[in-house]
């Protein structure tokens, strides 16, 4: 069996997890045997409605799985943590503690935004100072640890300099982005790191 499978929204989801899983040092995990599968239709929606039924599909081949997207597009608005208990009770009945649910509150840019910095790696972001264009744009307060509409402002970002915010864009973010556990903000990504940690030790 393979170690790991992953459930998630789309493309751009698809992009930066498997990205991020090919970096098992830096997230402090052993090399895992892994395959990233995107939903094609309805996405955030359907996997708050049939992730664990998707996840059990995939049982007898795969030793772990997470069922991950964005809480803002999921067409609920209960809180991310109330659904992520849900799911997780419902995945338990197959998987035990080798399965588990993550809702990002808001977004997948909220993570994204945390590596600000290495947004010059994309072509046509080369040189521009993100999180001082965000602020001077009236996109991102100076104080604020995320803008209200990360999605929307990464958008607006990468259209206002001609990059396009293409999966292939967010994966060059993820193979730069720092993963250190002691300055990350965003409570998801921890949860993630700490839940494939407790998985696979190295």
């Amino acid at each position: 069996m393979d170690d790991l499978c992953v459930i998630c929204p789309g493309g751009h989801w698809k992009a930066v997890l498997e990205s991020l899983i090919e970096r098992h040092v830096h997230l402090g995990i052993r090399e895992v045997t892994s395959e990233v599968f995107a939903a094609p239709l309805g996405r955030d929606r359907l996997l708050r409605t049939h992730g664990p039924a998707l996840a059990l599909r995939r049982r007898q081949r795969f030793n772990h799985c997470l069922v991950i997207f964005d809480h803002d597009r999921c067409g609920d608005d209960r809180p991310a943590s109330e659904i992520e208990d849900g799911l997780n009770r419902k995945l338990a009945e197959d998987w035990g503690d080798n399965a588990r649910a993550l809702v990002v509150d808001p977004s997948l840019e909220g993570w994204l935004l945390e590596a600000h910095r290495v947004f010059s790696r994309v072509r046509g972001l080369k040189g521009v100072d993100v999180r001082k264009w965000m602020a001077d744009a009236d996109l991102w307060a100076p104080k604020a640890e995320l803008p209200d509409d990360p999605r929307g402002v990464v958008e607006q970002l990468f259209l206002n300099h001609g990059a396009r915010p293409s999966a292939a864009n967010y994966r060059i973010i993820a193979d730069e982005a720092p993963i250190r556990m002691d300055v990350c903000r965003a409570e998801a990504f921890r949860r993630m790191i700490l839940v494939l940690r407790s998985w696979f030790l190295p």
